[in-house]
């Protein structure tokens, strides 16, 4: 790996790290809820997602879920470990990662995800496509 795409694994890294406890936040409502556009805001307009279930969200779709989930899943903990990056064409990367969630009873679950994160407009990350796989706990 170059020095560049070293440094760009690194951004990704902290890039899923930070999402995640944005989520969790999200989900505990330890963030405003009028601070949707934000958590938004990490993802590309085009972005796309392959859930747990098989279903798959656009950014519309993920916006609506995200407004009727804030604060429903109190005591919700996220985890994530084992993170390896792909280097992609153009600044990208990919980035696979084990999710683990504790919801606030201590039941468990586990799921792996492949996250494509490109440049943004302001040079920072962002989030375009999005598969995760349920692996049990």
């Amino acid at each position: 790996m170059t020095p560049a795409q070293t440094e760009r694994s690194h951004a990704a890294f902290d890039e899923v790290r930070m999402l995640h406890v944005l989520i969790e936040d999200w989900f505990n409502a330890r963030l405003p809820a009028s601070d949707l556009g934000r958590l938004l805001a990490r993802f590309t307009d085009d972005f796309s997602m392959v859930g747990i279930g098989g279903g798959r969200l656009d950014k519309p779709a993920l916006a609506r879920f995200f407004a009727g989930a804030h604060g429903r899943r109190t005591g919700l903990r996220i985890e994530v470990a084992e993170l390896a990056a792909i280097a992609l064409p153009g600044g990208a990367c990919a980035v696979r990662y084990r999710e683990d969630h504790t919801d606030h009873a201590g039941v468990a679950t586990r799921r792996e995800a492949l996250a494509v994160l490109v440049a943004g407009h302001d040079g920072g990350l962002q989030w375009a496509a999005l598969q995760e796989t349920s692996v049990g706990a």
